[in-house]
């Protein structure tokens, strides 16, 4: 129901004035009724007091080294991930579970092993470098056309024989003695 009382207000959000068609009007328009109630939310959330935050993610670091299993939700403020995250994880056999009930722990020692920096290992430089006489390889494309095989078959048998590969500029050679040997008995028409 509306009225004919015209009222001018000034706008509690923005500051400017306008004619208001009730007593209760506060705002100017719809616009600025919801660029205030997004700012008093904004506030509201902003409040929360510090101790309060930090208390939801520092532990008793005494406490966390007397434990020998997590449960997930720890996990997860620990670590600032997911329990999605954790449980991608366990389905990837990357950490240990110990199942009581329906309550899932996670061992410390599963945890500790996903820090542990992995050193590469040095392959002997007889395995790295393969001597290649071009004269006596193919370019993958010859290959192809010579056993009349597609990319990806031929791929597939390099890949199944472990039959080594050069790429020297933008080709890849294969020697040709290691092509013969498996491509030979296929009949080319």
């Amino acid at each position: 129901m509306s009225s004919n009382i015209r009222i001018n207000k000034i706008c509690e959000f923005c500051g400017n004035d306008f004619i208001a068609q009730t007593i209760k009007t506060r705002f100017c328009s719809q616009k600025c009724g919801s660029k205030s109630y997004k700012a008093r939310k904004r506030d509201m959330t902003n409040d929360v007091p510090e101790e309060t935050s930090e208390g939801m993610r520092s532990y008793d670091l005494e406490v966390l080294k007397k434990q020998d299993f997590f449960t997930v939700m720890q996990c997860c403020e620990i670590f600032g991930i997911s329990r999605r995250t954790i449980f991608r994880m366990i389905a990837r056999n990357d950490l240990d579970i110990v199942k009581l009930g329906r309550r899932t722990l996670i061992s410390r020692e599963s945890i500790s092993s996903l820090f542990v920096v992995q050193k590469p290992v040095a392959e002997d430089d007889e395995n790295k470098t393969i001597d290649f006489d071009l004269d006596g390889c193919y370019t993958i494309a010859q290959a192809q056309a010579v056993y009349n095989v597609s990319q990806s078959g031929l791929y597939l048998i390099m890949k199944k024989y472990d039959i080594k590969k050069i790429t020297s500029g933008k080709y890849t050679y294969v020697q040709k003695k290691d092509l013969d040997v498996y491509l030979k008995g296929i009949d080319h028409e």
